[in-house]
């Protein structure tokens, strides 16, 4: 991508939509504004499923450049599995000496009087970048996050269909995390939203739930809106692991284990699991609890343990490589997601959901969002009322002892993972939403 000549005139040509009938290629810009959103050295949350996202275009044999903020530079990355190999994408104006003076002078008077970031001088200089280079695709797709509309306002100016993935909506959850955003400084996030939601020819929701949030929340039409849930490396988290090397490294002994993967979110309802983990242990002495993640919502977890003096029965193994959860997924017998009631409906796709599956594991999960629609209660997993403590112990219990139905249950689940969601297939749906948002354009 570096090596392009860039053209000369600023509006999109309407002769790239051509190459959808003519050839099998798409050209793919893929666009990051989200600041500290999308960390391609991680392994955790969003990260996952763009990563697979650029993978699996790049497998289907589509050109896909990465256009990301980072910092004050923006970079590109024509291929997520060499991170390391990337260019630079250059502003006009913003990238001028003048414009950076002006920028470092208005931070330090920004930061001196406490006002809060607004992202302005990000947005600019990312919707200069993709003016320029954008020209070169087909079409743009971004993953939502706060303050970003750089994008979105490139693709309006050049007529270039924009497609946006929402995957949660930053704004809700800066007010669930006790963070909420106030005045001007709402205000013009919640523009910002808006205008990319307005632009956008699809917006790729990961559940109902999200769904209905954006008709009822933002009144965005709900013919452009399609519900695609993510997906999940069948081939890393189906293969057979050996679970006597986990257990030996993890002091776990013959103990059975409950299991919980995950970043650490106070909307993830850990500090209700230990609770439950509690009455489990009147009931199963011998059980542990094994925590494989870390987050900001760890010190409430690490409390809770120590509340309920559980510190030699569970077990918190901080952030591991993608590659080895499933090592730590060979020793667990029952796998939970025990979200809590929240506020609102739960309009994620957990990640962890089709992991478990695809790894033939045993389900006990909250009766929330996507997750009631993916889980048949009896079938591949167990369903509890979310934030029903008791009922998730003894949902626990129940499985710890009784084998048969825990093979059964996951053998269910994971057939299910192979059929439905695998990423390749989520690639196949999210080309056809590609074609859809070209014929918009040429329509």
């Amino acid at each position: 991508m570096a090596s392009i000549t860039l053209a000369k005139s600023g509006n999109y040509q309407n002769d790239n939509v051509q190459v959808r009938s003519s050839v099998e290629q798409l050209r793919i810009a893929y666009a990051i504004q989200n600041v500290g959103g999308i960390d391609f050295s991680q392994d955790v949350g969003d990260t996952v499923p763009v990563k697979y996202t650029l993978k699996g275009l790049r497998q289907a044999g589509h050109e896909v450049s990465c256009l990301q903020l980072k910092g004050r530079s923006i970079i590109g990355i024509d291929d997520i599995s060499e991170p390391n190999n990337i260019w630079k994408a250059s502003p006009k104006l913003a990238g001028t000496k003048l414009f950076r003076f002006f920028e470092r002078v208005i931070r330090r008077l920004q930061g001196g009087v406490g006002l809060p970031y607004f992202a302005l001088f990000d947005t600019y200089r990312f919707y200069e970048v993709c003016l320029r280079y954008l020209p070169h695709y087909t079409l743009c797709h971004e993953h939502n996050g706060l303050f970003c509309a750089g994008a979105a306002l490139a693709c309006s100016r050049l007529g270039m269909p924009y497609v946006l993935t929402f995957s949660a909506d930053p704004l809700f959850e800066l007010d669930l995390m006790g963070k909420p955003l106030r005045g001007i400084h709402a205000r013009i996030a919640a523009w910002e939203a808006s205008l990319t939601y307005r632009v956008a020819k699809k917006i790729i929701c990961v559940s109902g739930p999200a769904k209905q949030h954006l008709v009822e929340k933002w009144q965005v039409n709900p013919e452009k809106i399609v519900v695609m849930p993510n997906g999940v490396d069948i081939e890393l988290f189906g293969a057979a692991h050996d679970p006597e090397p986990a257990r030996l490294e993890l002091g776990l002994g013959q103990a059975p284990i409950i299991g919980f993967v995950g970043g650490f979110q106070v909307w993830h309802g850990l500090d209700g699991l230990v609770e439950s983990f509690a009455q489990v242990l009147q009931q199963v002495p011998q059980a542990k609890l094994l925590l494989v993640g870390d987050g900001p919502a760890r010190p409430l977890v690490e409390q809770k343990i120590a509340e309920l003096d559980l510190e030699s029965a569970v077990i918190i193994t901080g952030f591991i490589p993608q590659s080895r959860v499933p090592e730590m997924l060979a020793v667990v017998d029952v796998a939970v997601i025990p979200y809590p009631q929240l506020p609102q409906e739960l309009w994620f796709s957990p990640l962890k959901l089709y992991e478990y599956m695809a790894a033939g594991k045993t389900i006990v999960a909250s009766n929330s969002g996507q997750i009631a629609e993916v889980i048949q209660d009896g079938h591949n997993g167990i369903l509890v009322e979310a934030g029903n403590i008791a009922g998730f112990a003894r949902a626990i219990i129940r499985l710890l002892n009784d084998p048969v139905e825990r093979k059964r249950l996951g053998k269910n689940a994971q057939q299910q993972a192979v059929e439905q969601h695998s990423w390749e297939q989520y690639i196949k749906r999210l080309e056809e939403i590609y074609l859809n948002a070209l014929e918009q354009i040429g329509a």
